[in-house]
């Protein structure tokens, strides 16, 4: 034992005698490698794909075994921060990790048409993504819309994903063949207007906007998906998402095609729902026995948003399932 300590300190003080610019040298080395996967400062990435520039966040090493990141509706990709550090506190050797903000939502491009935000178009953000890091296979994890996303990517592609982990997510709501036309009347004659959110005077009234809506959400949490969520404009605070998300998705896929794509996945798949949000009571939730190689386990007392209601519990449930061989 002393001979290691002995060992350190006599580096130390060889490293100390080096001259300042090797110092400097070595230090700027240092600023330029990539950061750990799960740290707390990722780093801002671009692409374009569909014609919209599109945002991401990373984590890592981008030669490493990548996990991709897909957050719901009108969230963005900072939303995975607690969750990440939860996994990184349990040893997740996740080495490269990518967080989307999808098209419409944090600092993606927002369409120009108010019809380009249906499942298929979402997808399109995904594959250009997956197309964009090169990568495959991946491991993919969703929540919400997210998840849907997920799903219908890995059953276009089941050879693409190495595993994926859907929260509160079973893929799109189905549309019986009754409803098409008006959902296409609704798509083609647009909509006259678009009702924009108040303003909100502070970060913690966005936070409290947000817990309005899903009281389950902790203030911690609340807060910090209104601080990445939000732009200040003369001293208030601005959603980035497109107003137009808070209507209903355009979206024209029925029953029978949503489990064809669900017949074709491959992957292990672990499905993780919340007890207090009623998601298997759904129309949806039968969907869950349908899934090949699929483990479902509930969270107690979470609600719709899992990854940031319990992030603690979600990591205990999803990290056995990412430490699988």
């Amino acid at each position: 034992m002393k001979k290691a300590v002995k060992k350190k300190i006599v580096k130390a003080k060889a490293q100390s005698k080096k001259k300042p610019a090797q110092r400097a040298k070595r230090a700027a080395k240092l600023a330029t490698k990539p950061q750990p996967a799960n740290g707390p400062d990722p780093r801002r990435r671009y692409f374009e794909h569909d014609g919209l520039r599109l945002h991401y966040w990373e984590w890592g090493d981008p030669r490493e075994h990548t996990y991709v990141f897909v957050h719901g509706v009108r969230d963005q990709g900072r939303s995975w921060d607690h969750f990440l550090a939860e996994l990184k506190i349990r040893g997740v050797p996740i080495k490269h990790a990518v967080a989307i903000d999808l098209r419409g939502h944090g600092d993606s491009a927002w369409p120009s048409s108010s019809r380009g935000y249906a499942h298929e178009d979402f997808l399109t953000d995904l594959a250009g993504l997956m197309k964009h890091l090169d990568k495959e296979p991946v491991t993919i994890i969703g929540h919400s819309l997210g998840g849907s996303m997920c799903l219908l990517y890995a059953g276009t592609f089941p050879d693409k994903v190495k595993r994926m982990v859907l929260l509160e997510s079973l893929g799109p709501f189905a549309r019986s063949d009754d409803e098409v036309p008006d959902i296409m009347a609704e798509r083609l004659k647009g909509r006259d207007y678009v009702e924009i959110p108040f303003p909100h005077e502070t970060l913690e009234a966005a936070a409290k906007a947000i817990q309005k809506t899903f009281p389950l959400i902790p203030d911690r949490a609340a807060l910090h998906m209104a601080k990445h969520g939000t732009n200040t404009n003369g001293g208030r605070y601005r959603w980035k998402h497109d107003p137009v998300l808070r209507y209903r998705t355009t979206t024209a896929m029925s029953e029978g095609q949503v489990e064809a794509y669900i017949r074709r996945l491959k992957c292990p798949i672990l499905f993780v729902y919340g007890t207090e949000s009623d998601f298997m009571k759904s129309v949806r939730g039968h969907r869950a026995q349908m899934f090949p190689n699929a483990t479902i386990v509930p969270i107690e007392g979470a609600g719709h948003h899992i990854p940031h209601e319990k992030p603690v519990e979600l990591a205990e449930v999803v990290v056995p399932f990412l430490l699988q061989d």
